[in-house]
């Protein structure tokens, strides 16, 4: 029969040990009840052990000192050792978990533990998981504050829900949990949250490009067996690893970080270990095993320059799409390749199923795909299309050309050009040509027109309504002519006879003033309501007759074989003509109600 045992310990799992080995019994069948126990610490001034009344350690020392090397704490706990007895109505059955360093500890009860709703439960259930935490050498009292009530909450989902069907994690307490470093790093921002997967990331002035996280420290800890956790420093690796070009990029910086910040418009990138903002960038082709596309937009001061040493290759590849500000390409730009730039200069050529948007300049040697320009410079245009403002072309061959203004040296066959104002040509040296004079094949005019046409149907509309409600206020401003006569004429005889004046009719005599004048400011808005209505009208009627003032120039010899076509930009109606002989201009003129092409020599 083995009799209990009442005795201090420091170490409850390795007592538990040796009491059973003494009496020669299974570990298992050896139980033990928590009498008392006291908590000693030994600070930073304290030359022996010092006793803490109570769990508050924070009464008698400082977090900081807790966290530190210097500072030492043990637990002593008397014991009751006896036979291992079950409990007559409480199962619980679970395990003890924790964090690496024993910082954070939690109970984790199993589904198959009985937990009967009986009065002192809660009691059963905190010392039994405060044995456990003695088993396995943990601390008590100092971290387990809301131990109660997490119990509570416990119990409180078993009374509201039934049995926990699944393992049910119920936390016992933190103590001072270690706060680890964080290294030093950079963040690419000119890398992050671009939509497009560039070749090189366009940046505008003011843009965040990178930021310098500057490394923390961490806090050194103590786990809830009192055992010191010491934190390493963080780790610096690129502290001085940052160069900038303080002429492209300025910095900003606070307790956190440095950031980088671009003074211009322009790309990334690093010159001699050191990060600047570049504005022009060399390549000797753009495809997609290189470079893939490069986007930056043609808001950003970049300029791309494309320089091919190998003529059976093309500069920019298949498929390649290229947004920048500025682009030069001394070779050619290949199928299906979509650019898109303010200015563009081409030394080769062009394939036919390209793409080429320009918002101002474009210069090509030989096109043979789709081109829209504000102006547009080519050596030789052949089968290709050209959309702009105005068109200069060294020889064509075939193709198609849409314009305000059109000027070919040489014609060759099979083109089709469409003009708003001028189609001047050099040289035709072929047949088939038509050359058009049709301004609503030109977008701006169309656009014009549709503008004009909008505005003057809703400033028509407008007037009418104004001038009705100023013809109504009129002829009521009319009916209160006679009465505002008598009113006049009561005023002056007081004012003569020195009666004071009835205030009423001072008041009368004002309002019908500030009424006189407001129909003048009506009458005066109305009149130039009327002026600008009639301004938009005539601007409509101008643009109705711009084949009237269009003209097609040819210096040198029709053949016979070219189609002249004017086109009636209100009633659609075409007027052909194809000349043979010297003709130097023609134009359409204006005949009564008729229209007739007029030749001049």
């Amino acid at each position: 029969m083995f009799t209990p045992i009442i005795q201090l310990s420091t170490n409850v799992m390795s007592d538990l040990q040796e009491i059973a080995n003494s009496r020669r019994i299974p570990l298992d069948d050896l139980d033990f009840d928590l009498l008392s126990y006291t908590t000693h610490y030994k600070g930073t001034i304290d030359e022996e052990w010092q006793s803490l009344d109570g769990d508050d350690l924070l009464a008698k020392t400082t977090e900081s000192e807790i966290r530190s090397a210097i500072f030492l704490i043990r637990q002593e706990y008397q014991l009751r050792f006896r036979p291992f007895k079950p409990h007559p109505y409480l199962d619980l059955r679970f395990s003890i978990a924790s964090d690496k360093y024993k910082t954070k500890v939690v109970a984790i009860i199993d589904p198959t533990s009985t937990i009967p709703l009986k009065k002192g439960i809660q009691e059963w259930i905190k010392n039994t998981i405060i044995n456990k935490q003695l088993r396995h050498g943990l601390l008590i009292g100092l971290y387990d504050q809301n131990l109660d009530k997490e119990i509570n909450r416990f119990l409180l989902k078993i009374q509201k829900e039934g049995a926990i069907k699944t393992p049910y994690r119920l936390p016992i307490g933190e103590f001072f949990p270690a706060i680890t470093p964080t290294n030093d790093s950079i963040i690419l921002h000119f890398k992050q949250n671009k939509e497009s997967k560039s070749f090189i990331d366009g940046v505008e002035p003011g843009e965040l490009i990178l930021e310098y996280l500057f490394p923390k420290h961490g806090r050194n800890g103590r786990g809830c067996d009192g055992s010191y956790i010491e934190v390493p420093d963080p780790t610096i690796r690129y502290a001085s690893y940052i160069v900038i070009d303080e002429e492209t990029i300025y910095t900003e910086e606070d307790s956190d970080s440095i950031r980088f910040f671009a003074k211009v418009s322009g790309f990334v990138e690093r010159k001699k270990g050191a990060f600047t903002i570049s504005q022009e960038l060399k390549l000797d082709t753009a495809n997609f095993k290189k470079t893939g596309s490069i986007e930056t937009g043609i808001d950003k001061n970049i300029s791309l320059k494309v320089k091919r040493n190998i003529a059976s290759e093309d500069s920019i590849g298949v498929g390649v799409n290229i947004d920048v500000q500025k682009l030069d390409v001394s070779g050619t730009v290949g199928g299906n390749a979509k650019i898109q730039a303010c200015e563009v200069n081409i030394g080769a050529q062009t394939h036919r199923d390209s793409q080429i948007n320009v918002t101002e300049i474009a210069t090509i040697h030989l096109h043979r795909g789709n081109l829209k320009a504000k102006e547009a410079n080519i050596v030789i245009l052949e089968t290709g299309k050209v959309e702009a403002d105005i068109v200069r072309v060294n020889k064509m061959v075939g193709g198609e050309i849409i314009a305000r203004e059109v000027h070919i040296d040489v014609l060759y066959s099979n083109a089709r050009i469409n003009a708003l104002e001028s189609i001047t040509i050099g040289l035709i040296e072929g047949e088939g040509n038509n050359l058009i004079i049709n301004p609503h094949a030109i977008e701006s005019y169309h656009e014009k027109i549709a503008v004009l046409e909008s505005e003057i149907k809703e400033k028509t509309s407008r007037l009418q309504v104004e001038s009705k409600e100023f013809i109504s206020r009129q002829i009521a401003f009319k009916d209160k002519n006679a009465r505002i006569k008598q009113i006049q004429q009561r005023v002056i005889a007081a004012q003569q006879n020195g009666a004071d004046v009835m205030k009423a009719d001072m008041v009368r005599l004002q309002q019908y003033k500030a009424e006189a004048e407001s129909l003048k400011t009506s009458h005066e808005h109305l009149k130039t309501s009327e002026e600008y209505l009639n301004t938009l009208t005539q601007d409509l009627s101008k643009l109705y007759e711009a084949d009237l003032h269009a003209s097609v120039t040819h210096n040198g010899t029709y053949n016979g074989k070219t189609r002249i076509i004017f086109i009636d930009p209100k009633t659609h109606q075409e007027y052909g003509i194809t000349p043979q002989g010297k003709v130097t201009t023609i134009r359409l003129r204006q005949e009564g109600d008729e229209k007739k092409i007029l030749l001049e020599s």
